[in-house]
């Protein structure tokens, strides 16, 4: 498997393309003309680590260029989707609500999902920063999200965080990912 890191415009948050033989999946969805190049084969879906605007402004847009993807959430994070309250876009610029509820699948805690080429991807429920936190587990990579990002407090002021939720599950994650590498939803302070 392959990893290629995208540091999008929108808070520097990172989008990653995860692209095995035919088959390309992408961790959260930003600036789509820096993601296109980085597309291998047919890409079959994006992996969302929560539905906060700057991870998923652009879902709109791929999925037109890509028709038929899947997008894989947990029902907090469909509900963000489908709410420019919850995903607080509607206090930037750009309000933003996915246009196709029908491309949203929804993952369960620890739910393993195949990503096509013999990967497999596992969704680790982790709320704390938000209610609709998945870290994805791609063989030894751990896709975070806000949920652990390596030398930052993790944010709990938005409505809905739970700030001992998000301390036990950094926690958590943090003791996985001794046992492989961390992909964090923002630049990462230290390299893990």
């Amino acid at each position: 498997m392959v990893i290629r890191q995208v540091v999008n415009t929108v808070f520097n948050s990172c989008s990653y393309v995860l692209s095995q033989d035919t088959t390309s999946w992408i961790v959260d969805c930003g600036d789509v003309d820096r993601l296109l190049p980085l597309i291998g084969g047919r890409l079959c879906g994006v992996m969302l680590t929560h539905a906060h605007f700057d991870h998923i402004y652009g879902l709109n847009r791929l999925a037109s260029l890509f028709p038929g993807i899947s997008i894989l959430t947990n029902e907090a994070g469909r509900e963000g989707l489908l709410s420019d309250k919850l995903n607080f876009s509607r206090y930037h610029e750009t309000p933003f609500t996915l246009d196709n509820p029908d491309l949203i699948k929804i993952v369960a805690d620890g739910q393993e999902v195949a990503l096509g080429d013999g990967l497999m991807a596992r969704a680790i429920y982790t709320p704390g920063h938000g209610p609709d936190c998945v870290t994805w587990q791609v063989q030894d990579a751990l896709f975070t999200g806000d949920s652990y990002i390596p030398g930052v407090k993790t944010v709990t002021n938005f409505p809905h965080s739970d700030r001992e939720l998000a301390r036990k599950n950094r926690e958590r994650i943090k003791l996985m990912a001794e046992h492989g590498k961390v992909y964090p939803g923002h630049p990462s302070l230290c390299e893990c």
